[in-house]
């Protein structure tokens, strides 16, 4: 099986922990783990464990849900990432030999 562009550029897959990192970095860490803490129970996801698919839906449920620009800005960076590395993990090795 080849590898994926994002194994050949060594880039991890997006965690809850990586997200809940940088919008703590941004909003600090009690607020972030508040805004988290209702996204998940609105959406029905739990654990940590989540795939970036279910990262981008708890992060849309953020996006509408939140009134704080600096919260928002921190999502859309997680949300960003999250779809360069689902872009990244689609190309193939062989597009790049």
């Amino acid at each position: 099986m080849p590898l994926t562009g994002a194994e050949v550029r060594g880039l991890a897959a997006p965690t809850v922990v990586d997200w809940l990192r940088e919008i703590a970095g941004v909003v600090g860490p009690q607020q972030a783990l508040l805004a988290w803490s209702r996204a998940t129970a609105a959406t029905g996801l739990h654990g940590t464990a989540l795939t970036p698919e279910q990262l981008q839906r708890a992060g849309q449920w953020l996006l509408g849900d939140s009134t704080d620009p600096r919260l928002r800005i921190a999502v859309r960076s997680c949300l960003l990432r999250t779809r360069v590395h689902r872009a990244l993990r689609s190309t193939t090795h062989e597009e790049h030999q």
